[in-house]
């Protein structure tokens, strides 16, 4: 029986444009925590099959992340071997985010990766003793977020619908006996050390006041909010009023579908509705489906303003998506659901 190589791992469930980047480089500043900044690997091969030869396509996604990993110094015949050592796609997964703790120096790994719900078991598989963190903000001012990200395409419509499917899978996580501990946006950036100091004694880890001065001590911070316009807030720490910006930034019919839409999980949340309790249920539309239909007419498929990002930058993510398509093309037959589900 081979041993699992992440040894008390945390692992993060999130949304995008939830914070998520943000609390993984405060883990980073922890004396005991690495987090690399995310390459999305273990979502990506989810679904491809163990008996494939992936070691070569998995490590040229590795190569194109965004990001910057203390192991990228490696040669690529250096990684290759510790991909062939292991025998399944998230023991090599783990094999090369253990190679990058050991030259961090640091005995726990902090992981970011979007929609992770869906892929916990694979996660689990090389992980002895997880513990989980479950960060969420209020779906309004996500959409704000992902409205505004240049290299995200779609916008309200698209973003509610992701805040929806990642707070029910977050939530079926829970349910299904792990212990996660839940922390807001809002409460992260107006009440750092009670928040985190919180996070920690869920955990069972002890507090680390560096976390609270991130920037300074989490590596690769100021390197990797350089290289993407999706993290360029990492390297400002904390924002403190860096909530209920959707008020004057979306109208009311974009309102009114979010809380149509996310309402009864907000409320589990603790996100009030912002329209007034005589509103017109669904904005200027008649119902949900009209009002839904109006908003997707609307949502802006490529954004002017990618086009003003650094033509380095442009590459960088087009080089990540095109290899990540032709992956997810060259090994869909023999794709299964998400390894353990």
């Amino acid at each position: 029986m081979h041993h699992k190589p992440l040894v008390r791992p945390v692992f993060l469930v999130c949304s995008e444009r939830s914070g998520s980047n943000l609390i993984a480089r405060i883990f980073g500043s922890h004396s005991e925590y690495y987090a690399p900044s995310p390459a999305h690997l273990f979502r990506i091969f989810s679904t491809f099959d163990d008996e494939l030869d992936i070691d070569f396509d998995l490590l040229r996604l590795f190569r194109v992340k965004l990001g910057v990993w203390k192991i990228d110094r490696r040669s690529d015949e250096e990684l290759m071997a510790v991909l062939a050592k292991e025998n399944t796609i998230a023991r090599k997964v783990a094999a090369l985010l253990s190679a990058e703790g050991m030259l961090h120096q640091k005995p726990r790994l902090f992981l970011k990766e979007n929609s992770a719900h869906a892929f916990l078991p694979m996660m689990e598989a090389v992980a002895e003793d997880p513990g989980y963190v479950h960060m969420i903000r209020d779906p309004r001012d996500m959409a704000v977020s992902w409205v505004s990200a240049p290299t995200l395409r779609g916008g309200v419509v698209r973003a509610a619908r992701r805040w929806l499917s990642d707070a029910q899978g977050a939530m079926n996580a829970e349910q299904g006996g792990r212990s996660i501990a839940r922390l807001t946006y809002e409460a992260l950036v107006q009440a750092p050390e009670e928040t985190l100091r919180r996070v920690c004694d869920t955990l069972d880890v002890s507090f680390d006041v560096s976390m609270l001065a991130h920037v300074g001590h989490s590596d690769g911070v100021a390197q990797d909010a350089s290289r993407t316009a999706l993290w360029k807030n990492l390297s400002r720490g904390i924002m403190h009023d860096n909530f209920n910006k959707f008020q004057g930034r979306l109208d009311d019919d974009e309102i009114a579908y979010i809380e149509a839409l996310c309402g009864p999980l907000m409320s589990a949340f603790g996100y009030e509705k912002s329209r007034a309790p005589d509103a017109p249920e669904f904005g200027s539309h008649g119902s949900f489906a009209a009002l839904e239909t109006a908003l997707v007419a609307r949502e802006p498929w490529s954004k002017p303003a990618y086009q003003d990002l650094p033509q380095e930058e442009r590459a960088r993510l087009e080089a990540w998506s095109a290899l990540r398509d032709e992956l997810v093309a060259k090994h869909g037959s023999h794709s299964t659901t998400p390894r353990g589900v």
